[in-house]
């Protein structure tokens, strides 16, 4: 089973790097080489494609591209007409909001009068991406942005008056090339071929989607390889072997602890693979439904589906992990041996206990196992033991035994803003003592009935009438 899953992992992710290299990769891989600067021999359509910067000098009108999804009065980009004095044409650029970088306040320094732009910045202004064909939204909206440009309009209004042309269309550069695109586009001059540079777009694709369908492949890449290793890992495998007749009772009680901590370690893991699975489900559906109710089908499988598999597999890892790092079953054998000595610190009883826990028939066993742990023993003539999958060891001397009492515990704890109903099962050893009221030597706590249950049977059977069992 964990073999397939293996290979369902390996298949998946090769996949899924795959998708995004082709999504993201090319525009990656110019976006590292750095934009070109734009040859002045070069036209728009031999830019297509390539990431390139541009000094736009002449923005001559603008639109409000879009609004921020459910505020109609946040503009979060806005498209400019821009004209081309070396190439004698228009596009249109689009930028946002937030990087518009003076776009407004160079278009508005074309309105003004030539002595009052000579007191402004009017410096061009870079802007960096790649050139593609507008599409006809695009281009309808150049155009009707362009006729109502308020450049055009006082152009025409200034015609019949000598001064205003002088102090607005003649005293420097800029005037004289506004007059000379006004006029044209009075005498009805149109422009059929529009292309669109949009600020930090490569082919169409925008920075932040271009990382995040890199970095989303990068992980899945990640997790492929290692994977795939872990298919062909010469590894010991670990199998339910019972453990051999021969070997010292040290070796022969540490097989048998091992045998249930692997038991524990596999299951551990295999609730781990689910919970790793469905982080990256869950996170996955809820970056796409945010991108369909936004309204961004053409982002989201370059922006919204990368994002949310990206963190989805980032929450999945690390809790991977620490729960793999919980399941170490070298670790929990060292605890539990370290554990033992500190619960019987004479070598000579422990020596005794390792003897009798190995000779002791699977009949005096008992377990319990919860999805939150687990934890057994064996109930022997003189020891009663239990383990538990930290590594924590109880030993019971019943020799020395007099009473064991059974407690029921139930309350409410809370978990943030979550009430949690708890109900544990104890029992509590007490050594024969001559302090009255002293409290319990000992005491095991149980998650399940059948777990206390199936303790206090044997229990029972081994006690007799020599030790008192009551209930709390």
């Amino acid at each position: 089973m964990k073999k397939l899953l293996n290979i369902g992992i390996v298949l998946c992710s090769a996949a899924v790097a795959i998708i995004f290299c082709l999504l993201a990769g090319p525009q990656f891989i110019k976006l590292l080489a750095g934009p070109q600067t734009l040859q002045p021999e070069e036209n728009f359509a031999d830019a297509v494609g390539k990431y390139v910067t541009y000094e736009a000098a002449y923005p001559v009108a603008s639109w409000t591209e879009e609004y921020y999804s459910g505020d109609s009065d946040r503009v979060r980009t806005t498209g400019y007409v821009i004209y081309d004095v070396d190439r004698d044409t228009f596009f249109c650029t689009v930028v946002p909001d937030e990087k518009d970088n003076g776009f407004s306040q160079l278009l508005r320094g074309m309105t003004l009068a030539a002595e009052i732009r000579a007191g402004r910045d009017m410096s061009p202004i870079a802007v960096s991406g790649s050139f593609e064909p507008a599409g006809p939204e695009q281009t309808s909206r150049a155009i009707a942005a362009l006729e109502e440009s308020t450049i055009v309009k006082q152009y025409n209004d200034f015609l019949d008056s000598d001064a205003y042309m002088k102090a607005y269309f003649e005293g420097d550069e800029y005037g004289s090339v506004l007059a000379g695109i006004c006029a044209e586009l009075l005498e009805g001059r149109r422009q059929t071929e529009w292309y669109l540079l949009e600020q930090g777009s490569i082919q169409n694709r925008a920075r932040n989607e271009i990382w995040i369908c890199i970095l989303a492949a990068f992980l899945n890449l990640l997790i492929f390889v290692f994977s795939f290793i872990g298919l062909f890992r010469n590894k010991a495998d670990e199998t339910d072997k019972e453990p051999s007749g021969s070997g010292s009772a040290q070796e022969r009680f540490l097989q048998e602890q091992r045998l249930v901590v692997n038991q524990w370690c596999r299951q551990h893991l295999r609730r781990g693979y689910r919970t790793a699975l469905m982080s990256v489900v869950i996170c996955l559906a809820i970056f796409a439904a945010i991108g369909v109710l936004v309204h961004a089908a053409d982002r989201l499988l370059v922006f919204y589906i990368p994002l949310g598999l990206l963190l989805g597999e980032v929450i999945a890892l690390i809790f991977w992990f620490s729960l793999k790092g919980q399941a170490k079953a070298d670790k929990i054998i060292k605890r539990i041996e370290k554990q033992l000595q500190k619960e019987l610190p004479d070598n000579y009883l422990r020596n005794e206990f390792i003897e009798e826990f190995v000779n002791t028939q699977q009949e005096w066993a008992f377990q319990e196992l919860t999805k939150d742990g687990m934890q057994w023993g064996r109930v022997g003539k003189r020891f009663w033991s239990c383990f538990t999958h930290s590594g924590n060891v109880t030993v019971v001397d019943a020799a020395r035994l007099q009473e064991i009492e059974t407690e029921t515990t139930s309350g409410t704890v809370y978990s943030g803003k979550v009430r949690i109903h708890y109900v544990s099962y104890a029992a509590n050893f007490y050594y024969r003592s001559d302090a009255p009221g002293h409290k319990c030597d000992k005491s095991l706590i149980f998650n399940t009935k059948d777990g206390i249950g199936s303790l206090m049977t044997l229990a029972r059977r081994r006690a007799g009438d020599h030790v008192r069992i009551t209930s709390k």
